[in-house]
């Protein structure tokens, strides 16, 4: 079987949507995978849920009466997104695996344009994800934004054709054991293996989604715990040193802070070695921003050199423990 969708499918496309908690953004979440511009007949909605009680399975079954397609709540053990998508996919029955995350809103077109995307060979299909309009973004706000084809492949919007997907075996559970916590990582190992088999990828402009934009305490912006998996990332998917800064650090931010750090260490002795930091300064210091304009940049350049050292730490410690270099 190959990926090209026929338009006369009676079930084109399965909506995958794992979740932990948080039945409000559900709600929303379900609501705009059911307003799509297909016809109801074409598509079905699969919520999973791993929460500790029930206010999620409660809120997709009030839902389920007015539902102008096929809606399902599965629920599981908590393990992370990635077991919770294989669960959703192994139920599906459409050709296709929409992939949406339950912090997201899907526009009327989503599934559409992401379909329409498909053709001979295509496994996978990224879509356009930006910020949930007329929020403000800021320096302490986390969101996704992909605005083309990039190496990471988050599952908050992506299409994969589910020939494909079985292929590559869904996505990895080790990634679940590497830590305590579980940081992800199996979204990217998953897209670069099913490429490895040969099935081509797209990016749709069109299928869009909105995501939640999150507003972070002070510690959890400094502490990036997700670094930590990037070498075992690397090492799973060696492609993707091709879009590191010149292949073992983790961007450009992380390439300047190292002579940075060594400058700061030999000006005890050296005192012109802190123009080591210049590199580094000019660097977190030009990006543009709303605030800290002018002189206050210097403010901006001392909170992301905290964060960018916590983050040095984790990216050492992952290297250490994965036993692959990445900085």
């Amino acid at each position: 079987m190959n990926a090209k969708i026929d338009s006369n499918d009676p079930l084109r496309v399965s909506v995958v949507i794992p979740t932990f908690g948080d039945p409000e953004n559900v709600r929303r979440a379900v609501r705009s995978a059911m307003n799509q511009d297909l016809p109801p007949d074409q598509y079905e909605i699969i919520v999973v849920d791993s929460s500790p009680d029930d206010r999620v399975v409660r809120t997709v079954e009030a839902l389920r009466p007015g539902a102008r397609c096929a809606l399902r709540v599965l629920t599981k053990p908590a393990e992370g997104p990635g077991p919770s998508r294989n669960l959703g996919a192994g139920a599906a029955r459409g050709e296709v695996i929409a992939l949406m995350d339950s912090d997201c809103i899907a526009t009327p077109g989503w599934l559409r344009f992401g379909l329409a995307a498909f053709g001979e060979r295509v496994g996978l299909v990224q879509g356009r994800t930006l910020p949930v309009p007329d929020v403000p973004l800021g320096i302490f706000t986390w969101y996704v934004r992909v605005e083309q084809e990039n190496h990471i492949y988050e599952a908050a919007n992506l299409f994969y054709c589910k020939t494909a997907f079985a292929q590559a075996g869904g996505f990895d559970t080790a990634f679940n054991d590497a830590a305590e916590h579980v940081m992800g990582g199996e979204d990217v190992d998953l897209a670069w293996r099913v490429k490895r088999l040969g099935w081509t990828s797209r990016f749709s402009a069109e299928a869009l989604v909105y995501h939640e934009v999150q507003r972070l305490p002070f510690l959890r912006w400094v502490y990036i715990r997700r670094h930590y998996i990037w070498p075992l990332v690397a090492r799973r998917v060696p492609e993707i040193r091709a879009f590191f800064w010149m292949r073992w650090f983790f961007d450009r931010h992380q390439a300047a802070l190292l002579p940075a750090l060594i400058g700061a260490v030999w000006a005890v002795w050296i005192p012109a070695a802190l123009l080591l930091a210049v590199p580094y300064i000019i660097s977190r210091g030009s990006e543009p921003t709303r605030t800290l304009r002018g002189p206050l940049r210097i403010v901006r350049v001392a909170a992301y050199s905290l964060r960018d050292v916590a983050s040095l730490f984790l990216l050492v410690a992952g290297s250490v423990r994965f036993r692959t270099l990445v900085l």
